[in-house]
């Protein structure tokens, strides 16, 4: 199975569909409290479906829980390493995905440090609908986001970019809105998949 995990308590990012940008940031958590998810989730599911079979039970991880993880990267990435080490968990590359916003310089960086799979909170096809969805885009546009997406590829243990797409009704998804963004991604020669999201809605949204 898959198991989302969290990076921050709250987030700083402050997308307005999302629950948790809207209950503001806490703090960071620690590599610690990060990998003590997969172990909780992996010994409570273990326990309940296959107690005598040594077979792992989580077997993939996605960094997509509260908080933004490129802005945790000093415990995000010792976090990565456990998971992927034969002598912890032993996950695969292509089984492990940072989902970021687009923190652009730390996209760079991961690309260095430790190529896993990638998955990017777009959500709008241009830079006018995501800065009002995704402020981080006013310091990172889609542009520049797109450029570290193609030099991500060049190291990624996959040959696609996973895009996120929170669908809002009359907002971003428009028959014109899903044509620029084929567009926008056949233009900038990205291999990518789109993961389409209903959008869920909370208090005050």
């Amino acid at each position: 199975g898959t198991l989302c995990i969290s990076s921050q308590a709250g987030c700083a990012v402050g997308c307005r569909f999302c629950s948790t940008g809207h209950q503001g940031f806490s703090r960071n958590l620690t590599t610690g409290e990060i990998v003590a998810q997969l172990w909780h989730a992996e010994r409570q599911l273990r326990q309940r479906l296959n107690p005598v079979s040594g077979n792992r039970v989580v077997t993939n991880v996605v960094m997509m829980g509260m908080g933004e993880p490129l802005q945790n990267y000093g415990a995000l990435l010792p976090a990565l390493r456990v998971m992927l080490d034969d002598h912890a968990y032993g996950l695969s590359r292509r089984r492990v995905t940072v989902s970021t916003s687009g923190v652009v310089p730390m996209i760079d960086r991961l690309r260095e440090d430790c190529p896993v799979a990638l998955a990017v909170s777009l959500h709008a096809p241009d830079d006018a609908l995501r800065d009002e969805l995704v402020p981080l885009n006013r310091k990172y546009p889609i542009a520049e986001l797109l450029d570290a997406c193609r030099r991500y590829l060049e190291a990624a243990p996959r040959d696609f970019i996973t895009f996120e797409y929170c669908m809002l009704d009359g907002v971003n998804d428009m028959p014109s809105q899903a044509h620029a963004l084929v567009r926008l991604v056949q233009g900038a020669g990205m291999p990518c998949k789109f993961n389409l999201i209903p959008f869920n809605p909370f208090p005050a949204s």
